[in-house]
């Protein structure tokens, strides 16, 4: 007789740092950071649901803190994971609530009770700095817009797939891979597009899973009527705007990756 598979009942807990505002035509239909990367982690979850990969009553329990405002979690043990956030500010500006963050990631326990960390956009670049990469302004301008990344070999190990398809909104990159950490995914404007600590406890995206099409749409239009994309770059990207992503796939990794000691 084959046991039966039995699936702990505790609740996946994650932090999520919130680091950044969306603007208003993002925010008003589809509501602040939280409530995006929840949307997103919840469609992750419920792939792990279909693929049986956790019990059917798996609950994902997300609480933010804005480290603007000098909010992080009291007590690491309530977590799974942490998930950094993107923000409209530089990662390597020289300001109290970025620097801190910066020194948190860097000091960070790294033993197997504590939660596992996750980078987005900025939050990809904070770890990226943490950990003494070159961080700044891309010679190459903006990434705009859907992306189909490349996997080194450990991406596809990690990742569990051949490429990346994902939303980009950034200028600023990490330039090199930091010392400890592995490459897992590039582009042709952006070499580091994702890496994995090799202690397994970090891994970080350039990219934006939690941007679905309409989000996009509205930030290439506002920003392009603000003067920041230009009409070249506004065309280009529209035209993709709506091509398929593989968010949720991306979503469930990220909750496999901070669920698992």
């Amino acid at each position: 007789m084959v046991p039966s598979i039995i699936y702990a009942k505790a609740p996946i807990r994650i932090a999520l740092l919130v680091c950044g505002t969306p603007i208003p035509a993002v925010a008003e239909p589809y509501g602040e950071y939280p409530a995006i990367f929840n949307n997103l982690l919840q469609d992750g979850l419920k792939e792990l649901k279909e693929k049986k990969t956790v019990g059917p009553d798996t609950e994902l329990v997300l609480e933010d803190f804005d480290v603007r405002e000098d909010k992080y979690p009291e007590h690491l043990s309530d977590y799974d994971g942490i998930l950094i956030t993107g923000s409209a500010s530089n990662a390597y500006d020289d300001l109290p609530w970025i620097n801190k963050l910066v020194d948190y990631v860097a000091n960070f326990p790294r033993d197997k009770g504590a939660p596992k960390i996750v980078g987005v956009c900025f939050g990809h670049q904070i770890i990226g700095r943490a950990f003494k990469a070159n961080v700044s302004k891309s010679t190459r301008g903006w990434e705009l817009g859907w992306t189909s990344t490349d996997f080194t070999e450990e991406g596809k190990k990690f990742w569990k797939e051949d490429s990346m398809r994902i939303q980009e909104l950034h200028q600023d990159v990490v330039h090199d891979v930091p010392a400890g950490f592995t490459l897992l995914a590039s582009t042709a404007h952006t070499m580091n597009q994702s890496m994995i600590s090799e202690d397994g406890r970090i891994v970080t995206l350039q990219g934006h899973p939690e941007f679905t099409g309409p989000i996009m749409r509205e930030f290439i239009k506002a920003r392009t009527a603000n003067g920041t994309f230009s009409k070249e770059l506004y065309e280009a990207s529209m035209k993709v705007v709506d091509n398929t992503l593989d968010r949720a796939t991306v979503a469930a990794r990220i909750v496999d990756f901070v669920r698992k000691a």
